[in-house]
C-alpha cells in the first residue's frame, strides 16, 4: 500500500516537472497606434503571455525627469483568456493584473496634455498632423518584476517613414498593425530606451564609422526655415568620429541622432539621442547646437555604459536613486563636448580654449555653492527637491568640467605629455562599462594608475570636499596662468546690471511658488528672503505660477524698490528689496613669459583640444 502511494507521488511529481519544463516562457506583445479620430491620443495594447497570475505593470520613472505621464492614462480595458481578468491600482504609477492562467490583454489610451508643439521639451511626446515623436518611457507599461522578458512590438502609424533605433536604417517597412512578421523583438529595458520619431517629411542622412551605421534624422516644422544641411551633417559626422576615437570603437550596432525642430533640450539613450534644434537657429549657424550634440553623444559611453554607482540597472517604478558620481558623468562629459568640437574643427562659439576656460572659471567662482558644497554631495542631491541646498546651489556640471580639465593637465604634466584624460576614460571604460557602477574611489585609483602619481589629496579636496580649485597649480604646466579679480557686473556697453540673483520654483508636491535664492550675498538674501519661502506676490504682482513670476521678474530695474510678499508661519510678510548693482569675479588667462619650450609645446597641443 505504501509502495503504491509512493509510486503515485512520483508520477505526479514527474508530471508537474515535465509541465513546468515545457511551459512557454513569459512574453509581452505590444501594439501602438495613433487614434485617427483624435491625433492627440495614443492607443497601446499589451498582451501578457504565460506570465504570473498576479503581474505588476508599471510606468517607469526616468532618472533625469519625472513628468508622471501615468496621469494621462485613460480608457482602460482588461481581458482574460478563459476567465475574467482584474486590474487593481498598486501605487500611482503601478497596477496589478490578476488573471486565471497568466494570460491577459491590457489596453489603455494616452491623452496627451496640451502643449505648444513648436516649443516643447524634446523628451515630451508630441503628435502633429505631419508626424510625431514618442517617448517610450511615457508610453509603454512594463512587467515591473521581469523587465528582461521577451518583448514584441508592432507600430501602427500614419506613415512608414519612421526612425527607431531598434531597426537598422535601411529597414523601412516595419510599421504594421497587429502581431505580424514585421514586428520588432526586444526586451522592455531596451524598448523603454528607444524613442520613436516618424513623419512624412523626415530628412535623413547616413554615414558609417568603421562598419557601424549612423543616421541623422531631422523632423522639421511645417514652416521650417531652410539651412545649410551639408555643413550641418558634415559637422555632426566629424564630431562623432572624434568621440569614437577616444574609446577606439563603437559600443552599439546602430546610432541615431533624432533631431526635432520646434523643441528644446536633449536626452541621451544607449543607441540614440533626441535633440531639439530650431531651424531658425540653424539658419543663422548650422553649428549652433554642436556642443550640446557632442555632449549627448559622448553619453553613449560616459553615463549609459560607464555609469556611476546607483545609476545603472533596469527600469523602475521607484524614485531615482542617489548617486555621488554625476560630477563625472555629466561634468566630464561637458569637458569633452568642448574638446571634441574643437578637435573636429568647430570650436565652441569660435572662441579660444583659454577664453572658454576663463568663462567657466568665472561661472564657477560666481556661484558660492560650488565652493561650499562638494561635487559628490551636489551629485547625490540632484534627484532631491529643489531648494534642498538652501541658499547655496552648486552646479556639478561646472564642478565636474573643471575637475576634468585639472585632471587632464595633471596627467599630461606627470607623464610628460604621453597621456591625458582620454587615457583615464579608456581605463575606466575598460574596467567598469556595463559591469558595475563606479565610485569616486574607482576614478581616483584609475587616475593614479594613468598618471603614475598620487591624486588622493586632489580627490579629497575637490571631489569629496568643496575646497576651491586653484588653476594656477595646473596651468603653468602648459605655460599659462590665471589672473582672478573682482569687477562691477555690467552689460556689454558698460552699464551696471541690477542684482537679479533670485528666482522661483514650483514644489513637486504642488502648492505655492517658492523663493529660490541664487547667492546668499545678493540684495534679496540680505533683505531676509531665503530659499523655500512661499511666494505670494513679487513686484506688486500676485504669483500663482512660474509664468506670472517671470513676467513680474522681467520688470525689475536697477535702483527700484521691489516689494516681495511671502508666507511666514502662515502669515503674509512683506519685504522691501532695494535693487542695487553687484560685483562679479573676473578671470583672465594669459601666457606665462617664463614658460619652457616643453610647456609651450604642450600648450600648442592643448589649444587644439587634445
Amino acid at each position: 500500500m505504501i509502495r503504491r502511494y509512493l509510486r503515485t507521488i512520483a508520477i505526479v511529481v514527474c508530471a508537474i516537472s515535465m509541465t513546468a519544463a515545457h511551459r512557454p516562457k513569459t512574453a509581452v506583445a505590444y501594439s501602438l497606434s495613433i487614434d485617427p479620430a483624435d491625433p492627440t491620443a495614443i492607443r497601446v495594447s499589451m498582451r501578457i503571455e504565460y506570465g504570473p497570475r498576479s503581474a505588476r505593470l508599471g510606468m517607469a520613472r526616468h532618472p533625469e525627469y519625472d513628468d508622471r505621464f501615468w496621469r494621462y492614462l485613460t480608457d482602460w480595458q482588461v481581458f482574460g483568456i478563459d476567465k475574467r481578468a482584474l486590474l487593481q491600482l498598486d501605487r500611482e504609477n503601478a497596477w496589478r493584473v490578476i488573471s486565471h492562467i497568466g494570460n491577459a490583454d491590457v489596453s489603455y489610451r494616452i491623452k496627451l496634455p496640451r502643449e505648444d508643439t513648436a516649443n516643447r521639451p524634446v523628451w515630451h511626446t508630441a503628435i502633429r498632423a505631419d508626424g510625431g515623436s514618442i517617448n517610450p518611457v511615457d508610453t509603454f507599461l512594463f512587467l515591473v518584476d521581469n523587465p528582461k522578458v521577451e518583448t514584441r512590438v508592432a507600430l501602427g502609424l500614419p506613415t512608414d517613414n519612421v526612425a527607431w533605433p531598434l531597426t537598422r536604417p535601411e529597414t523601412r517597412r516595419y510599421v504594421v498593425m497587429g502581431m505580424g512578421p514585421s514586428e520588432i523583438r526586444t526586451d522592455a529595458e531596451t524598448l523603454l530606451d528607444s524613442p520613436i520619431l516618424y513623419g512624412r517629411n523626415l530628412r535623413r542622412w547616413h554615414f558609417n564609422i568603421g562598419s557601424t551605421p549612423h543616421e541623422i534624422v531631422y523632423w522639421p516644422l511645417p514652416q521650417a526655415t531652410p539651412f545649410d544641411t551639408i555643413a550641418f551633417v558634415d559637422a555632426i559626422q566629424k564630431v562623432a568620429r572624434e568621440a569614437v576615437a577616444v574609446f577606439g570603437k563603437t559600443p552599439y550596432p546602430l546610432y541615431q541622432f533624432l533631431i526635432e525642430d520646434g523643441a528644446w533640450g536633449a536626452l541621451e539613450h544607449r543607441s540614440s539621442v533626441t535633440l531639439g534644434m530650431q531651424s531658425r537657429d540653424l539658419a543663422r549657424d548650422p553649428m549652433m547646437y554642436l556642443p550640446e550634440l557632442a555632449h549627448e553623444f559622448f553619453h553613449a559611453w560616459n553615463l549609459m555604459r560607464l555609469y556611476p554607482e546607483g545609476r545603472g540597472g533596469p527600469p523602475s517604478v521607484d524614485a531615482p536613486a542617489h548617486t555621488n558620481g554625476l560630477w563625472f558623468s555629466e561634468g566630464v562629459t561637458i569637458y569633452y563636448a568642448e574638446a571634441l568640437t574643437r578637435r573636429a574643427g568647430f570650436p565652441e562659439d569660435n572662441k579660444s580654449r583659454p577664453d572658454l576656460l576663463a568663462e567657466e572659471l568665472e561661472t564657477y567662482y560666481r556661484n558660492p555653492g560650488n565652493t561650499r558644497i562638494s561635487p559628490e554631495v551636489a551629485s547625490a542631491r540632484a534627484v532631491d527637491t529643489t531648494g534642498i541646498n538652501g541658499d547655496y546651489e552648486p552646479n556639478y556640471y561646472t564642478q565636474g568640467r573643471l575637475i576634468g580639465t585639472a585632471l587632464d593637465l595633471i596627467i599630461k604634466d606627470s607623464t610628460r605629455g604621453e597621456r591625458n584624460l582620454d587615457d583615464l576614460m579608456r581605463a575606466l571604460y575598460s574596467r567598469f562599462a556595463d559591469k558595475r557602477g563606479f565610485t569616486t574611489d574607482d576614478v581616483q585609483h584609475a587616475a593614479n594608475d594613468v598618471c603614475s602619481c598620487k591624486l588622493d589629496r586632489f580627490f579629497d579636496d575637490h571631489v569629496r570636499q568643496a575646497r576651491p580649485l586653484d588653476f594656477n597649480r595646473y596651468l603653468p604646466s602648459i605655460g599659462l596662468r590665471a589672473i582672478v579679480d573682482t569687477i562691477a557686473a555690467t552689460d556689454t556697453a558698460g552699464t551696471p546690471l541690477p542684482d537679479l540673483r533670485v528666482w522661483a520654483y514650483p514644489p513637486r508636491s504642488g502648492g505655492r511658488m517658492r523663493v529660490w535664492i541664487q547667492d546668499p550675498s545678493s540684495v534679496w538674501a540680505r533683505a531676509g528672503l531665503h530659499t523655500g519661502m512661499e511666494l505670494v506676490a513679487f513686484n506688486n504682482a500676485p504669483i500663482d505660477s512660474f509664468p506670472s513670476f517671470r513676467r513680474a521678474f522681467r520688470a525689475v530695474k536697477l535702483g527700484q524698490v521691489v516689494r516681495v510678499d511671502v508666507l511666514r508661519d502662515g502669515a503674509s510678510v512683506r519685504m522691501n528689496v532695494s535693487v542695487a548693482g553687484y560685483s562679479r569675479p573676473r578671470v583672465r588667462i594669459v601666457e606665462d613669459p617664463l614658460a619652457t619650450p616643453a610647456q609651450i609645446a604642450r600648450r600648442r597641443i592643448w589649444l587644439g583640444g587634445r
